[in-house]
């Protein structure tokens, strides 16, 4: 499944820096989205998902204000 996978690899990449704590939570179908401090940062449909380097710069971009 899409969506998994890419959330594993996002959830690996972001976990390496120190002061980022990830947390994985189960979505529905065909869901992905990343929230960084109770802000929605990605939010997919089962249509269409970034990639996973494409999320962690958002991610990281929003982390960096």
């Amino acid at each position: 499944m899409i969506k998994s996978g890419m959330a594993a690899r996002v959830a690996a990449e972001l976990s390496e820096a120190k002061d980022v704590t990830v947390e994985k939570v189960k979505g529905g179908l065909g869901e992905f989205r990343v929230d960084v401090d109770g802000e929605t940062v990605v939010d997919t449909n089962r249509l269409w998902y970034p990639s996973p380097k494409k999320v962690v710069a958002k991610v990281r971009e929003k982390l960096a204000t």
